[in-house]
């Protein structure tokens, strides 16, 4: 196993939370399940209105998120990356998990998508000492902004791989809305089927490669792109 190999399991991931999330807004409602300010600002000001029913849909899917992301966390323990953490079982459960809204309604299953995506990036990976963010771009923007920002400075303390984890995962959410909603275009809800299959598969790839490598040297291996 190498980091590259690592970053490309996030960028997977990453796409499959920009699918469920444009999922989520194109078919279920219109509402964001990756990422949470706007519902904040709905709920402030269905409270402002005193419209307590709005206040309560949108404060519901935020408990959902935030439920997901206690469970990730009492699983993970703490941010930092190792390979002996349970990521794959979390990744795994979110395989079996997003089945689930196939056979619910519209309410229900944006809920569940905000549990899984609460789940997801309660992950809270850190690579290379960046914080990779796999649902949730506001953080990835800002992070390639000040990146670009230093290097105009002619700050040459930043290295390339700074800028490029957050580019990588900004692509990689965009590339996952576009195909996630021209298949649910075409199979309608049978496309949790397919993201199930993928999810499974990239919680099982992750045992493969920790079984083929341990914390030490995973941390000892020379990274190409640490000198680009």
């Amino acid at each position: 196993m190498n980091k590259r190999t690592l970053l490309l399991w996030m960028c997977f991931l990453t796409c499959l939370a920009g699918g469920i999330n444009a999922i989520s807004m194109f078919g279920y409602d219109n509402t964001t399940v990756s990422h949470l300010t706007g519902l904040i600002s709905k709920t402030a000001i269905s409270l402002s209105n005193g419209d307590l029913t709005c206040c309560w849909q949108a404060l519901r899917v935020i408990l959902a998120f935030l439920s997901g992301a206690i469970i990730s966390g009492f699983i993970t323990g703490e941010r930092a990356f190792y390979l002996n953490k349970r990521y794959g079982f979390i990744i795994l459960s979110i395989g079996l998990l997003i089945i689930i809204p196939y056979f619910l309604s519209i309410k229900a299953s944006v809920l569940l998508f905000a549990l899984i995506m609460g789940l997801q990036n309660g992950m809270v990976v850190s690579f290379k000492g960046v914080v990779v963010r796999m649902t949730h771009m506001s953080g990835n923007i800002t992070d390639l902004g000040v990146f670009i920002g230093y290097k105009l400075r002619g700050n040459k303390n930043e290295k390339c791989i700074t800028g490029l984890i957050p580019l990588a995962a900004i692509i990689s959410f965009i590339i996952g809305g576009i195909i996630a909603v021209a298949l649910y275009r075409f199979m309608k809800n049978n496309v949790f089927f397919l993201f199930s299959g993928i999810y499974i598969i990239l919680g099982l790839l992750f045992f493969v490669l920790r079984s083929k490598c341990n914390d030490k040297n995973f941390n000892d291996i020379p990274d190409d792109l640490e000198n680009k």
